[in-house]
């Protein structure tokens, strides 16, 4: 795993697009999270106001 990282290290042509696509990567499980949170907000107020209107 060491040398691995040291490879890495030493070759900043292979690093940086290994880091690009990290990167693309956890922005787009982020942009999911954010959006399954909004919605589950949403639903949550609506929910809110609907028992507050007929209970």
């Amino acid at each position: 795993m060491i040398g691995m990282i040291e490879f890495l290290v030493e070759n900043p042509i292979v690093l940086v697009p290994l880091l690009l696509i990290i990167a693309v990567f956890l922005f787009a499980v982020i942009k999911k999270l954010l959006k399954l949170l909004a919605i589950a907000t949403i639903a949550g107020v609506l929910y809110v106001l609907l028992v507050d209107y007929f209970g």
